[in-house]
């Protein structure tokens, strides 16, 4: 079950081993804003025109927003979810500026690739 502020929006649950706290995966992840706008950030590699970035992280709270870690726990290696996520477990009302605006609600999709 995931967190009040997190809308599940599709679950594809993964083949591979559980994803485990504090190790690094490479995920497979795409983020608009909630007028369909796509996220892009510097630092992860832009490999595909459909606004997907992929990256390594590890899976802790100061690599990855609060959304995101609660979205990725009990998913498995191999595994995609949908997410809606609200400003709180997002980017809050701060944003990130030139990118992402104050108090947006975000959807997320993520798919763990493998370990890194």
């Amino acid at each position: 079950n995931l967190r009040p502020g997190i809308k599940l929006l599709e679950d594809r649950p993964g083949t591979g081993p559980a994803v485990e706290r504090q190790r690094t995966y490479v995920m497979r992840f795409r983020i608009r804003l909630s007028r369909g706008d796509i996220v892009r950030f510097s630092g992860a590699q832009n490999n595909e025109d459909d606004g997907f970035h992929t990256l390594a992280a590890t899976v802790n709270r100061e690599s990855l927003i609060g959304g995101i870690f609660q979205t990725i726990d009990g998913m498995k290696v191999g595994g995609f979810r949908k997410v809606m996520i609200s400003p709180h477990l997002a980017y809050g009302e701060f944003g990130v500026p030139g990118t992402i605006p104050p108090n947006a609600r975000l959807t997320v999709e993520i798919e763990i690739l493998h370990p890194g």
